[in-house]
């Protein structure tokens, strides 16, 4: 435990160190998008966790669009039938497209290897439409992999910015003895570390506008259920899962 915590803790002072302006950039991006009324699509992750990481937490930015591929969450659903759809292009388009998107937008994108189909593209789709685009990638793996996508192109070569998660190739970071692989993967930890101070960037850059910024709150709270209620009205038929 102690090993896997210590290098999750390296990793993260890693990226924080090389790749902090990146992530004032993408804040940056992110607050210029909220003040103009608009949207930040997330996609991307191990099926769909970092859109569900930003999406209505506590804390977190309410102007905040899953992109989801709504045909993993229904049943019956089998990792196979999932892995099979991430090697089908056009799924993302399609996610995209089904969206209310409007010319202030942003597009937050996760791959870790960078060449995640559906992730591909997506961000193909907003670049169309030209929106911004943020890339959550780790070039360290990239690099030791190929494109899938008939692009050619890994997710960084697409996005206007990268924020390199510095994931080791393969994920996971422990070797023990008698087993042939490493176990213990840190892309979430890693990641989610990244977006949430994403976010946390976002919302101070709105707050020093001027503009209060809008946030979920916990639904624990007295008035949690009435405010987060607003917030939803606000945002129904902006964001596909209200």
């Amino acid at each position: 435990m102690i090993n896997y915590i210590d290098e999750c803790k390296r990793i993260l002072e890693k990226v924080m160190k090389n790749e902090g302006g990146n992530i004032v950039q993408a804040a940056t991006v992110m607050a210029n998008t909220i003040k103009q009324d608009g949207i930040i699509h997330v996609s991307g992750g191990h099926c769909h966790i970092y859109a569900m990481e930003t999406f209505y937490r506590a804390g977190g930015l309410v102007p905040i669009n899953p992109l989801l591929p709504h045909i993993f969450a229904t049943a019956p659903r089998t990792q196979t039938y999932s892995d099979h759809i991430y090697e089908v292009e056009g799924v993302g388009t399609t996610i995209f497209e089904d969206q209310h998107v409007t010319a202030y937008d942003c597009v937050v994108l996760a791959s870790i290897a960078g060449r995640t189909i559906p992730t591909i593209d997506i961000a193909l789709a907003a670049k169309k439409r030209g929106l911004p685009i943020i890339a959550l990638q780790s070039m360290e793996f990239s690099k030791q992999t190929t494109p899938k996508h008939s692009s050619g192109l890994f997710l960084s070569d697409i996005a206007d910015i990268t924020i390199d998660l510095n994931i080791p190739y393969g994920d996971a970071v422990i070797e023990l003895n008698g087993l042939l692989e490493k176990c213990c993967p840190v892309s979430s930890i890693i990641g989610f570390s990244v977006i949430q101070a994403l976010v946390t960037q976002t919302v101070c850059n709105v707050a020093e506008a001027g503009i209060t910024p809008p946030v979920w709150v916990s639904s624990n709270l007295d008035r949690g259920d009435a405010i987060n209620k607003n917030h939803i009205l606000s945002m129904k038929g902006r964001v596909s899962c209200l």
